[in-house]
């Protein structure tokens, strides 16, 4: 499969690379290398081929929650030692 500098240049700024053109033509090679080599793959005959699994083909062990109550000694003692609390609970940063 033939690549065209500009198609390159296309690849090079949506990855964001700043490349000369002594890399342009080795990236332009390279690539066409790796097409003509997934175009070769589709003409093999896997019409007899078993499916040996799935990346996923397993299911979620799940458990029921639990609540468990603690001391409340204990409990004080953890709100005690965070660094911010609020409302009688440990105030954490927001994840996202």
């Amino acid at each position: 499969m033939e690549i065209s500098k500009n198609e390159i240049e296309k690849i090079a700024f949506l990855a964001r690379l700043d490349l000369n053109e002594v890399e342009k033509e080795k990236y332009q090679i390279q690539l066409a290398n790796i097409l003509n080599f997934v175009d070769s793959l589709k003409e093999l005959d896997v019409s007899n081929s078993e499916v040996l699994g799935l990346a996923n083909d397993f299911e979620n062990q799940l458990r029921e929650d639990e609540v468990v109550d603690c001391d409340q000694e204990e409990r004080e003692i953890a709100i005690g030692q965070s660094a911010e609390r609020e409302a009688g609970q440990i105030k954490v940063k927001r994840v996202l």
